[in-house]
């Protein structure tokens, strides 16, 4: 009997499998590489965004000014930086302060170049939020979120040798709050616990300095 050389039904079922099968693999394997590529896409996003995070408070922070306050137009304050929860509404910890560099061209709008800044955690977020006036934060400010998946943001405060006493009880080095009047920390330690990196922490120097904005400070 003459062999015409095809392929029987079996070899054909067979070749066909082994083709679904490479197919199948080619496609777990290409799955994989897309997902790995996703999930180090969005790492590297949540890098970004924590790296601008640092940077922000860095700049904020450089920027802290010796400001009395008039919350409200009610009396005035002295205590330039506090972590104090009480009056924010803060999931975990709180930072506020007033910084100058509020960019103000010319003069030409009613305030000065001063700008309260807090630091809060709502919804396991943390936010800045910024008022346009000094003395009047009954408006709503802007809120912008800056990282996700935060479960503490706590701050101390740096009290250097040579800082005057003010019997606040306050001692030299670092403190969990700053209760003194009339006076800046020399340094904040920020440390912030996140479900994505762990806990982290840094610590950034302030001027120091008196308040020096411009503008409609009294009003502000």
């Amino acid at each position: 009997m003459k062999n015409n050389g095809g392929f029987t039904l079996v070899e054909v079922l067979v070749t066909i499998a082994i083709f679904a099968l490479l197919g199948l693999g080619s496609f777990s394997i290409l799955d994989q590489v897309l997902s790995t590529k996703k999930q180090s896409e969005q790492r590297f996003e949540k890098i970004e965004q924590l790296q601008f995070s640092w940077l922000l408070i860095e700049q904020d922070v450089r920027q802290a000014v010796a400001k009395p306050t008039r919350p409200n137009m009610g009396e005035v304050i002295h205590q330039y930086v506090t972590n104090n929860v009480d009056n924010i509404d803060s999931e975990s910890g709180v930072l506020a302060f007033v910084r100058s560099g509020f960019d103000n061209p010319g003069l030409r709008l009613p305030r000065s170049e001063l700008q309260p800044i807090v630091y809060r955690v709502r919804d396991g977020e943390l936010q800045r939020l910024s008022f346009t006036f000094v003395n009047d934060t009954s408006g709503e400010p802007q809120v912008q979120t800056l990282l996700t998946d935060i479960e503490s943001f706590q701050v101390r405060f740096y009290r250097q040798s040579g800082q005057a006493d003010d019997n606040s009880g306050m001692q030299q080095g670092w403190n969990s709050n700053w209760s003194t009047t009339g006076d800046m920390p020399a340094a904040i330690e920020v440390t912030i616990i996140s479900r994505v990196f762990g806990e982290m922490y840094r610590v950034f120097l302030t001027s120091g300095v008196a308040s020096s904005g411009k503008g409609s400070d009294d009003e502000s």
